[in-house]
């Protein structure tokens, strides 16, 4: 905390920087932990008799002295028997203090006071892809929120938005905004940055006090979009606040390369669309939930014909109250009534797949080719399977949107992998029956465009002084001792160069290209991004909503993972705004008792 952070003799080098935490993700997970790791400590106010939340709870906060700091109290005694819907006994116990009686439609004051305390202070940064908010700058301005503005605040502010109804997402990210400057924390945050590896950090010798660099755990190692560096952080804990949505579903590659996956391609290309006047045009929706509702709504509002290729409703869309949500009501009613429903604009194909799409070969001016690739925005024959009555029906659309969920990105969390040790029998089964020469480069080919999209700047960091002790795989003793270890490549008879593989370096230059082709359709998802080892079920990729990351329900820590490692948010089933503040409460409260300690 503050007072141990004072000057160290144990120095760092010019391109590593010392944090006692580094969090990775800066939207309202990243951005509410740096609010309480900046000192904002919650302090417990007087509890009123007549507040009608949980009896039990009640009774156990009022035996508590007001101005009780909650971070030196038993926070999983304090939530015993709590029910809501998160799954995480801090998280409920937060909201129920922060939004008392909220699921009774009741608006009561917060029963949390934040003071700041320049002691409790923890050196830290926040690291983001985008601007602070995280997806939410990213989604289209006019969709509306599920949640209510009152339950998207971050402490200490209020509702987002005025009236406390649902509010567009524009709001919610110039709330995000807002919030950094509100709370002064713009100097802990670092935007427009990659992370690519977590790794140990070797022990150089006994540290000179909490803060010294020699008593890190973790570097944490990316570059920056903007000025096309790398950077590195030497770390004592990592909170992983990253979100559970960039990697969008999808189908396989011959219908996704074709597609677009994201609500805001959507609406972008909807405009391009609009803009059009070359003839009929139509959009094919895939997806069953709550976002490919939203695009069939923005289709229908640009005037555009929409088929709506789904299996059955969604739960999702089900449980929303027609009256809270007429919006997403009305789509799911479309969706009951099926192709006799006679709605304008809309045809539904219940119980219907993708199994085939061919592209209608037409001119497509420069100003279009510049704005998406031909194929996203090209007139396509889409054939499509009805499973109940195995009969097959042709349509043409325009735009094909694939919206059928998310799950988080969790590649640098397992970046120490060696090629050959990657499972092709798995990742590729289609291909089984061809020579294992050939499932090697059929891997190789398909999953070519993740790999480099991660490896691309490792290749290079040989020439880099800022990654040239190759820490992409936290190889930070000596520099490499291949000579032109990024230079080497596959072999006539496509092995890979295993001095290349055992190199310390291990940036591989992978050339997926070769004269013989082989038909495959893997899905192109870079097996390292799923997270497989850190959820609920270890076997099993990490989903935000069926396999979280399987955390100590009590501070957080990631319990398949090294020591001073955390997760919050929606990669901990957390998927609502108004349960997150309670993931940060467990992370700070785990981390001034050991820094204590």
């Amino acid at each position: 905390m503050r007072d141990n952070m004072k000057p160290c003799q144990h120095s760092l080098s010019d391109d590593v920087l010392y944090k006692d935490v580094v969090v990775i993700g800066n939207g309202p997970s990243g951005m509410v932990t740096s609010f309480m790791l900046a000192g904002n400590i919650p302090h417990l106010k007087q509890i009123p008799d007549d507040l009608p939340i949980d009896e039990m709870l009640k009774i156990r906060l009022q035996n508590l002295p007001p101005g009780q700091n909650l971070l030196e109290v038993d926070l999983m005694a304090l939530a015993e028997g709590l029910e809501g819907r998160s799954q995480n006994p801090i998280a409920l116990l937060v909201d129920n203090l922060l939004r008392p009686c909220a699921d009774l439609g009741i608006q009561e004051e917060s029963l949390i006071e934040w003071r700041y305390d320049v002691e409790k202070q923890i050196e830290h940064v926040v690291l983001g892809r985008g601007p602070p908010g995280g997806a939410w700058p990213t989604f289209p301005g006019g969709v509306r929120t599920l949640s209510p503005g009152a339950w998207l605040a971050l402490p200490p502010h209020a509702a987002v938005g005025a009236g406390g109804g649902r509010v567009p997402a524009r709001a919610v990210a110039a709330y995000c905004r807002r919030y950094v400057q509100a709370c002064q924390l713009q100097r802990y945050f670092r935007s427009g940055v990659v992370v690519t590896s977590v790794t140990r950090a070797p022990r150089a010798g006994p540290p000179c006090h909490v803060s010294c660099p020699r008593a890190a755990n973790f570097w944490v190692s990316g570059y920056d979009k903007s000025a096309g560096c790398g950077f590195r952080y030497l770390c004592r804990r990592v909170v992983v606040a990253c979100g559970a949505g960039d990697r969008p579903n999808a189908l396989p590659p011959r219908v996704s390369r074709r597609a677009v996956h994201s609500l805001a391609d959507v609406q972008r290309a909807l405009q391009l669309l609009a803009d059009r006047g070359d003839g009929e045009k139509s959009v094919l929706v895939v997806g069953s939930g709550v976002s490919a509702a939203d695009a069939v709504r923005l289709a229908r509002l640009a005037a555009l014909p929409v088929r709506h290729v789904h299996r059955a409703a969604a739960d999702s869309l089900a449980k929303l109250s027609p009256v809270a949500y007429p919006d997403y009501c009305h789509v799911y009613k479309m969706m009951l009534d099926g192709p006799t429903g006679n709605h304008p604009n809309y045809t539904p194909y219940p119980e219907h797949i993708i199994v085939d799409i061919e592209p209608v070969t037409r001119e497509t001016s420069l100003k279009h080719k510049e704005e998406f690739d031909d194929e996203t925005l090209q007139p396509k024959r889409v054939k499509l399977l009805n499973l109940v009555t195995n009969k097959t029906v042709e349509v043409t659309a325009n735009l094909i949107a694939v919206l059928i969920g998310s799950k988080p990105d969790l590649f640098f969390l397992q970046t120490n992998f060696n090629l050959n040790e990657m499972d092709i029998q798995k990742e590729c089964i289609k291909c089984m029956d061809k020579k294992d020469e050939n499932q090697r480069l059929c891997f190789l080919k398909n999953h070519w465009n993740n790999l480099k999209s991660v490896l691309g700047q490792g290749i290079q960091s040989c020439k880099s002084r800022y990654l040239n002790y190759s820490e992409i795989n936290g190889n930070t003793d000596t520099k490499c001792l291949e000579t032109n270890c990024n230079e080497r490549k596959l072999s006539s008879d496509t092995e890979i160069d295993k001095s290349a593989v055992n190199c310390k370096c291990t940036h591989i230059n992978i050339i997926p290209d070769s004269d013989k082709k082989i038909d495959c359709d893997c899905q192109p998802v870079n097996p390292y991004s799923s997270g497989i080892g850190f959820g609920v079920d270890p076997t099993k990729p990490v989903d935000g909503r069926s396999n979280p990351i399987a955390i100590d329900k009590s501070t957080h820590e990631i319990l398949n993972a090294p020591k001073g490692m955390y997760a919050l948010g929606p990669v901990t089933a957390d998927n609502f705004i108004r349960f997150i503040p309670g993931g940060a409460v467990a992370i700070v409260s785990h981390l001034h008792r050991e820094m204590k300690e």
